[in-house]
């Protein structure tokens, strides 16, 4: 099956199994957190967060960063909004191209310091679920 993201996905690029590790535990948790009766999980926007988390894991791999920390989840508050955020003392992104590529798909992207002398970098995902209508 052809989607949106095949255009994105170049087969010279190199991704790591672990590039993949955090977004693929917070799509089984999304499986076995128990669903809302209305809604259900929107698969382009998943899938959307899993570039993201796959892409960033693999740029701060390349600018050899190991300080900082890729988490993925969803909203407490909205439980409609999914996130990839990566935190931490440094984040250098060498790979501008690839960075615009992980930031694309997402509704909104923050950068913004954190106590600590740490930096957060949030890419927020709206309308991760949708209604039943």
């Amino acid at each position: 099956m052809n989607n949106e993201f095949d255009d994105y996905l170049d087969e010279e690029d190199e991704y790591l199994d672990e590039d993949y590790e955090e977004i693929d535990a917070f799509i089984e948790y999304l499986e076995s957190h128990p669903k809302a009766e209305f809604s259900i999980l929107n698969l382009n926007k998943l899938q959307a967060m899993r570039f993201c988390a796959g892409m960033m894991k693999k740029l701060l791999r390349e600018a050899e960063i190991e300080d900082a920390d890729l988490t993925c989840g969803q909203s407490e508050f909205n439980h409609s909004i999914g996130f990839v955020q990566v935190e931490g003392v440094s984040i250098s992104i060498k790979d501008m191209e690839g960075y615009s590529r992980a930031a694309e798909f997402a509704s909104n992207v923050e950068i913004y310091p954190l106590k600590a002398n740490k930096i957060r970098m949030t890419f927020t995902f709206h309308g991760l679920t949708k209604p039943i209508r």
